[in-house]
């Protein structure tokens, strides 16, 4: 089988596609990164040579596409299991955590585009998306005292890939957080694959005005 090839946008910018890179980094399945620039301005991208949605991530796999990030880690969960935890019911409560990031907190992404270089305030986001912040943080406390961390369901999961560029979105815009909160963004800067992928978003140059200035 021929190795996988990721497609991924900026690692500044592209919060989608640090999730499954880092599930699969994680999980121990070796890939080939292939980078794409995101578009300048805001907007549908448009990769329709890549991908079935004409997005970013997607991951190419023995002649076919796998589109979405949620769908990625998945894939990548199947080769390693243990990218998902051990108990029946501690596994459905990653799965749920997953699914709940993928299609929700749409005031703190509109708020706070992710932007690992940028550093400024929460000044700039709405009560809508700070409270979308609050609750991540309410949920992040809540799964951590459950499982008693130290990521949010024991060992990493694909749920910790999921809130990763979060992490990176309170750090960016100084969001007000618990005391729980600032320990596992700690944990989360500090695992290896994490801290690699903000490196090299670091060393990247190109600026996309409309998350630089706004």
């Amino acid at each position: 089988m021929a190795k996988p090839r990721l497609h991924i946008g900026d690692k500044n910018y592209s919060s989608w596609s640090m999730r499954p890179w880092l599930a699969m980094r994680v999980g121990g399945i070796a890939f080939d990164e292939v980078l794409h620039a995101l578009p300048e301005m805001g907007g549908k991208p448009s990769f329709g040579a890549i991908s079935p949605n004409a997005r970013v991530p997607a991951l190419e796999l023995d002649g076919a596409v796998i589109a979405e990030s949620l769908a990625i880690c998945e894939w990548a969960a199947e080769q390693n299991p243990a990218l998902w935890p051990k108990g029946s019911t501690d596994r459905a409560l990653a799965r749920s955590a997953a699914s709940i990031m993928h299609s929700g907190f749409a005031n703190l992404r509109s708020d706070a585009p992710m932007n690992i270089r940028r550093r400024t305030d929460a000044g700039r986001m709405t009560p809508a998306g700070l409270d979308d912040a609050a609750k991540v943080d309410e949920l992040w406390s809540g799964w951590l005292k459950r499982s008693g961390g130290p990521y949010l369901f024991g060992d990493y999961s694909v749920a910790d890939a999921m809130y990763a560029p979060v992490v990176m979105r309170f750090i960016t815009y100084a969001i007000p957080r618990s005391p729980d909160a600032q320990d596992y963004i700690d944990q989360m800067l500090v695992e290896p694959n994490m801290a690699a992928w903000i490196a090299a978003a670091e060393k990247e140059t190109r600026q996309l005005p409309r998350s630089d200035i706004a």
